[in-house]
């Protein structure tokens, strides 16, 4: 599906399998730092301040990665990415930062801010919809 500007909008499989990519590296990455933390205090659970710190370290990674490349290492690996709805250039930042909360928003009731791009015209989910952005499915590399 086009935007009509001969922009390829994402699917919602391709995009759940980014997700998933994403989870296969995010969730390593969180159990080492959480094992580390907890070694830090001498095998006690994390307190609460310790697991905002991993939350927020986590949410540093991928708007990293949305800064330097418009996608996560799933969404590259699936050939999508983040791009401004209006100009399909680079999101601003905040509007990046929006749309990590904005996942929040898109999860609580049950995922429907999810699912809200099967029906949406230009396949947005909520926090798409509240960061104003799209996520475009570039096409296969030519030999």
């Amino acid at each position: 599906m086009s935007d009509g500007r001969g922009v390829e909008l994402a699917g919602f499989w391709p995009r759940v399998a980014a997700q998933l990519i994403d989870a296969a590296w995010m969730l390593p990455l969180g159990l080492i730092l959480s094992v580390m933390g907890e070694g830090l205090r001498g095998g006690q659970d994390l307190s609460p301040g310790a697991d905002l710190l991993l939350q927020l370290i986590s949410a540093l990674i991928i708007l990293l990665f949305w800064v330097t490349r418009q996608a996560t290492p799933g969404k590259l690996v699936m050939r999508l990415r983040v791009v401004d709805a209006d100009t399909g250039g680079m999101p601003p930042f905040p509007r990046l930062v929006a749309r990590y909360i904005g996942y929040i928003v898109s999860g609580l009731p049950l995922g429907l801010g999810y699912l809200w791009m099967l029906w949406d015209p230009r396949r947005q989910c909520w926090h798409d919809r509240l960061a104003r952005t799209l996520v475009v499915q570039d096409p296969p590399p030519r030999d």
